[in-house]
């Protein structure tokens, strides 16, 4: 397929969509107001970040391992902590979409057009999701899993409800249960102390006899393999969830990085040099991966 079939292939996914998404949130039947989170990709690197810690303030080799190995498995610790306390679970998601083009009337009057969706002029549509995960405000569409001691904690966004069906946040939920599933945060955890331990093996019989500049070199090509077995994880996270709804995670994936998509066919080399710094793949890579476009 060129350019154009293929951007016309997926316009089938990503259907008609409305100017204004108004998404409410309920517990006990009564209207919540989601907490915002103060969380982003780049606490995955935090653990790697830290482990260099001990190489400065010490010399002894046992102590830099035990100091290490704590600050990797605190910094997850910590995270999992805080991503538990802040857990929303609503019992029911409303989301109500319009054309209406009066967004401060819709932001001033959001209460009463969740109650009364019929009162809007024009176009409309309803939907009521009851998504069992962690919510959290956030215009950003997005989901997460992280794994832990008490269980896994799953959170999504309200930008993300605003712009799926419920059939395709069923689809992400999938995907976000295919990362528990294959023990993915368990798996990046155990490849941060075992890169630590070698890394300390090397430091103190290589590096520091014959080149510092190495562990240089060897902290980024670290960080590069990191985020490579991120980019590998959402690809196993979207074949769990496609072998159970091939099409609806496909329509989401759509949704949710149409400007991405574009771009990555409009400037191919250019979009794939960032794949050093994501955390996710190409959303194009993605969709292939899951055969919904020819590899």
């Amino acid at each position: 397929m060129n350019v154009e079939e293929l951007l016309r292939h997926l316009r089938r996914y990503k259907g008609e969509s409305f100017r204004v998404a108004l998404v409410g949130t309920y517990k006990g039947g009564r209207y919540v107001e989601p907490p915002p989170l103060k969380s982003d990709a780049a606490l995955l690197y935090l653990p790697l970040a830290l482990s260099a810690l001990p190489l400065l303030v010490t010399k002894d080799v046992w102590i830099q391992w035990a100091m290490g190995t704590a600050l990797i498995v605190g910094a997850y610790l910590a995270t999992y902590a805080y991503l538990r306390a802040k857990c929303f679970t609503p019992d029911l998601v409303k989301v109500v979409r319009t054309n209406h083009g009066d967004v401060e009337h819709l932001r001033r009057n959001k209460l009463q057009v969740l109650e009364n969706p019929s009162s809007l002029p024009g176009d409309y549509e309803v939907y009521y999701t009851a998504p069992r995960v962690c919510v959290a405000k956030d215009k950003r569409p997005n989901a997460f899993t992280l794994d832990g001691p008490k269980g896994p904690v799953v959170y999504f966004t309200t930008g993300l409800f605003a712009r799926l069906s419920p059939e395709e946040i069923q689809a992400v939920l999938e995907h976000e249960v295919g990362h528990v599933k294959y023990r993915h945060t368990y798996k990046l955890l155990a490849f941060l102390n075992a890169e630590y331990a070698l890394r300390l093996t090397l430091v103190h019989l290589i590096y520091l006899k014959y080149a510092v500049y190495l562990l240089a070199l060897h902290l980024i090509g670290v960080t590069l393999l990191f985020t490579a077995m991120l980019q590998a994880f959402e690809f196993e996270a979207d074949n769990y969830a496609a072998a159970k709804s091939r099409e609806k995670l496909a329509s989401a994936l759509v949704k949710l990085d149409w400007n991405g998509i574009i771009e990555t066919l409009q400037s191919p080399i250019a979009t794939r040099l960032t794949l050093l710094a994501r955390t996710h793949p190409l959303t194009i890579d993605r969709l292939r991966k899951i055969h919904v476009l020819p590899i």
